[in-house]
């Protein structure tokens, strides 16, 4: 039987990390991991047809890429640096990106919101804030899927 939850991808180089956020999320959502660029790629492309949305940190510990060039990726925006092997085939997709960072001083929401990002949550993680907005991407995909079906009708 295959698994109905929806699927979200963390991004995260903090295991530990992760494991709260899998274990906060895992009763609605199957929470995939991915602890560098690297793997991120590999999970975005394996996981194009079914993922739900992204989560994703910004500074990701031995990775080329950090979350926001991976954001640009996802979204087909150019990248600010030489763009690895292993990122050629990631899809670019329209899901819910959520930007998590304990680094404020460093990033803003703005800078998030500039590479396509959804939303932009600081750490340690609002699992009621995150749960909301995750929620209110997911109403609005609902939405316009039945506005375009209703506009193909006869």
């Amino acid at each position: 039987m295959t698994d109905p939850r929806p699927v979200l991808l963390y991004v995260e180089d903090d295991v530990d990390t992760f494991k709260l956020a899998e274990l906060r999320l895992r009763s609605r959502y199957r929470v995939v991991h991915a602890q560098n660029d690297r793997e991120a790629c590999e999970r975005l492309i394996e996981l194009a047809p079914t993922l739900q949305g992204l989560l994703m940190d910004i500074e990701l510990q031995g990775s080329q890429l950090d979350g926001l060039d991976l954001v640009r990726l996802v979204r087909g925006l150019p990248l600010t640096r030489p763009r690895p092997d292993y990122s050629l085939a990631v899809p670019t997709s329209t899901v819910p990106i959520v930007i998590l960072t304990a680094h404020i001083g460093r990033y803003s929401e703005a800078d998030a919101h500039a590479v396509g990002a959804t939303d932009f949550l600081t750490k340690p993680i609002d699992f009621t804030r995150l749960s909301l907005s995750l929620a209110r991407h997911h109403i609005a995909s609902v939405m316009t899927s039945l506005s375009n079906a209703a506009s193909r009708r006869p």
